[in-house]
């Protein structure tokens, strides 16, 4: 290695361990992680050092530590119920796409975003050329394809190394993100570490680009046949969906009641917004504020209390997501979007986690959806209702502006909605080894 490649390498690797809660530094440093990886450019076990899974000793300019390191989980949408953990499983995924993609290419929109609880939202675009197979439902297809999605990563502080062999580690500051006292070991001594990555895009779109053929166009086709899956499993007790439902359900007894809370809740936004530039305090507030409008989008997606969007929906509001809104903007197509999915699920139940506030304008969450596609005659992505049980996740952050929401950017993996649907086959894909084997709690 060249002198001027080993200082290339060395600024690399000091600009990956900034000191803990600085959070924009870690963006900054992530974003390049990110794009390296997906490029191929990263190899060796320490350039994963923002998403240690190693066992096993850790190396940087700032120094070398024994013991095992935190093990990121990574929700891909790609597997949506099947998460990764460490490294190898990491890498794994990578290698599979460029196994079928080697001149695969990633770029992350600048700068990325940062919240609550330690919190980086960033939008990505990846394209490449088809040349190997994407497992064995997709084989090379030669074509030019594009995708995009999200990254959410919440973050947590590495503990101290050890003063001495045998030494006690000790918690370096505060931990905003720490999930039931989990901290890792052995890393750089105030060093952020991704705890959970939310890697959230739509696969359905790529499938179709490699020549994917899974997809029913008619559910009463007789000539093509529906696909039998197995259900998913009935909500155990405290499900977040059904809790989730219960509490927006009883949050109000009327609708004028809702409507009126809603009225209140972007007024204080709105208070909020114009006090920002008063003082650092103001941002939390601001914060606050915006999840209070959010929590009364939930609570109309599962009361069908239509008139609170009259007060929480921009005029131009825009979506991005799963749904074909025609082109509607405003609070028809919001009404359209929640309509889509409440007119097909009598029984639909929606519930979040993560739900951070992203900088002064930004609600992130990652969302559940249980019910049954049996209302008679509807259709759902396409699909006549046949009394399918469905549970379905994705990942949506919605902008405010003017506390109301003025756009929502959503992906959920619609290949495997449909599938639930009995109206495709979703693609085989390999799972790098030991994926979706244990049951990881999602954090609330």
């Amino acid at each position: 290695m060249t002198t001027d490649s080993a200082s290339c390498e060395q600024g690399k690797l000091a600009k990956r361990s900034r000191p803990a809660g600085d959070l924009e530094h870690y963006a900054e440093a992530v974003a390049d992680l990110l794009t390296d990886l997906w490029q191929g450019k990263t190899s060796a076990d320490q350039d994963l050092c923002l998403f240690d899974g190693q066992e096993g000793p850790f190396s940087s300019v700032a120094g070398s530590y024994p013991g095992p390191m935190l093990q990121v989980t990574w929700y891909d949408s790609l597997l949506p119920e099947a998460p990764l953990s460490g490294q190898g499983q990491l890498k794994g995924l990578v290698d599979f796409f460029r196994g079928a993609m080697p001149d695969l290419s990633l770029t992350l929109q600048r700068p990325l975003h940062v919240g609550e609880q330690g919190v980086v939202l960033g939008y990505w675009k990846a394209s490449g050329t088809h040349t190997g197979p994407l497992g064995p439902s997709l084989p090379p297809s030669g074509a030019n394809i594009s995708w995009e999605g999200s990254v959410v990563i919440r973050t947590q502080p590495a503990l101290a190394a050890p003063s001495q062999p045998g030494g006690e580690e000790q918690a370096v500051g505060p931990t905003p993100g720490v999930e039931d006292g989990a901290a890792a070991t052995g890393a750089v001594e105030g060093q952020l570490l991704g705890r959970t990555v939310w890697w959230s895009w739509d696969p359905i779109f790529l499938f179709r680009e490699l020549g994917w053929k899974g997809q029913i166009l008619a559910a009463d086709d007789s000539e093509t046949p529906a696909v039998a899956v197995a259900p998913p499993a009935p909500p155990a007790e405290g499900d977040l969906a059904m809790r989730t439902a219960k509490e927006a359900r009883d949050a109000f007894a009327t609708e004028a009641e809702a409507a009126e809370a809603a009225a209140a809740v972007v007024a204080a936004a709105g208070v909020a917004a114009e006090r920002l530039a008063e003082s650092p305090e103001a941002l939390a507030a601001v914060q606050a504020a915006n999840r209070a409008v959010v929590e009364m989008y939930f609570h109309t997606y599962n009361t069908g209390h239509y008139a609170v969007l009259d007060h929480i929906v921009h005029p131009e509001y825009q979506y991005d997501g799963l749904l074909d809104l025609g082109g509607r903007r405003g609070r028809e197509a919001m009404a359209a979007m929640m309509g889509g999915w409440r007119d097909c699920i009598p029984d639909m139940a929606i519930g979040h986690e993560l739900f951070v506030a992203v900088g002064n304008d930004k609600v992130t969450f990652r969302w559940v959806i249980r019910g049954t596609h049996a209302t008679p005659d509807s259709k759902l992505l396409g699909v006549t209702a046949n009394g399918a049980p469905l549970l379905v996740r994705g990942v949506t952050t919605l902008t405010l502006r003017g506390g109301r929401i003025a756009r929502k950017v959503s992906h959920a993996n619609a290949a495997y909605t449909l599938q639930q649907l009995g109206a495709a086959i979703h693609p085989v894909i390999p799972l790098p080894a030991g994926a979706g084997k244990e049951e990881v709690k999602q954090p609330e």
